[in-house]
């Protein structure tokens, strides 16, 4: 009696301790994230407020201080743990290695199972991706017939967004996609530090180019709380910086528009003004994108049953298959023999 008792207990507390560690997992998960960006006067601010704890992030975590602290704090850390930390990683080294022949076969399986997943999962992101260039293709036909008919009359289009500034963001998301954390990181560190005016509006044309399409289920749950740009627009004379002015609008607006249209936003606006005193261009924009971790995997639980239905008939089928191969292969066995 006095064993059950016992045994009642220590079930009673490890539950309790589960309960309370997945409530605090989904708290921490529904504690509101934001990531604000603000650029004005040529100064830089970009930070992240987790609930009401405030993280400065840029240009405090890039300061040469900030990195000295880092790699003291670092060697403070190898110093006090490292000793433990590779007799710990030696063990578990020695047991995987101990384990690896035993689960080379499971892991197998799962790898099939996973290269299944990904091929479905590619069929229909190859149909999402057609149906998204048979939409383009049109406005990209028209887009170069207007450009075309303008060359011809003498008057092209000029392309006022900074090319330069548009393949870093290209090649941020080209990283990003690819799960280049460490590369992305470079790539954001390098285009925030060379931020400018030019910056601001190429990363508004290419939010515009990238939100033509409606969000899914994950994308609306990610709010843009403030995006507000204000430009200043120069140019040699009045002519010039009246036809700069236009230009820049036609690329601003629509873009602007798109994103009013295809995001989840709240405070969007765009103020231009042309200065015809100035000697170049200027601007500001603030920016504030506010998400709760948990909404953004809430879409995917609907996925696990029927991905859970999926692997398991593919693992039944493997089975059956390798059954029957290990058959034939100790029934030709014992025909040699």
């Amino acid at each position: 009696m006095v064993l059950l008792k016992i045994l009642f207990w220590l079930i009673f507390i490890v539950l309790v301790f589960a309960v309370l560690i997945i409530g605090f997992v989904l708290f921490a998960l529904s504690v509101k994230i934001q990531i604000i960006g603000d650029y004005a006067d040529e100064k830089k601010r970009f930070w992240i407020k987790y609930g009401i704890i405030k993280l400065k992030v840029y240009p405090e975590m890039f300061s040469e201080k900030a990195k000295r602290r880092r790699a003291k704090l670092m060697g403070h850390i190898r110093s006090w743990f490292g000793p433990t930390a590779r007799k710990v990683s030696n063990k578990a080294k020695a047991k995987a290695t101990e384990k690896f022949e035993e689960t080379k076969e499971k892991k197998a399986a799962e790898k099939d199972l996973n290269t299944a997943v990904e091929i479905r999962e590619e069929e229909k992101r190859i149909a999402e991706e057609e149906r998204r260039l048979n939409e383009e293709i049109p406005r990209a036909q028209a887009s170069y017939e207007a450009a075309v008919e303008a060359e011809e009359k003498g008057e092209p289009l000029p392309n006022v967004v900074n090319q330069d500034e548009v393949s870093k963001i290209e090649s941020i998301k080209t990283s990003w996609k690819a799960a280049d954390i460490p590369g992305t990181y470079d790539k954001v560190k390098s285009f925030l530090s060379g931020f400018s005016t030019d910056s601001i509006l190429a990363l508004i044309s290419s939010l515009g180019s990238d939100t033509g399409h409606t969000l899914g289920k994950v994308g609306r749950r990610i709010v843009i709380k403030r995006f507000n740009v204000g430009l200043v627009v120069s140019g040699k004379d009045a002519a010039s910086t009246a036809l700069k002015y236009g230009r820049i609008a036609a690329v601003a607006y629509p873009s602007l528009g798109r994103i009013m249209n295809s995001l989840n936003t709240k405070d969007v606006s765009l103020d231009m003004t042309p200065d015809y005193l100035a000697k170049k261009d200027s601007g500001e924009i603030h920016v504030t994108v506010a998400f709760r971790p948990l909404f953004l995997f809430t879409p995917f639980i609907g996925l696990v049953p029927r991905l859970g239905k999926d692997g398991f008939k593919f693992y039944r089928d493997y089975s059956k298959t390798k059954k029957v191969k290990s058959k034939n292969a100790s029934q030709a066995g014992s025909a040699v023999a």
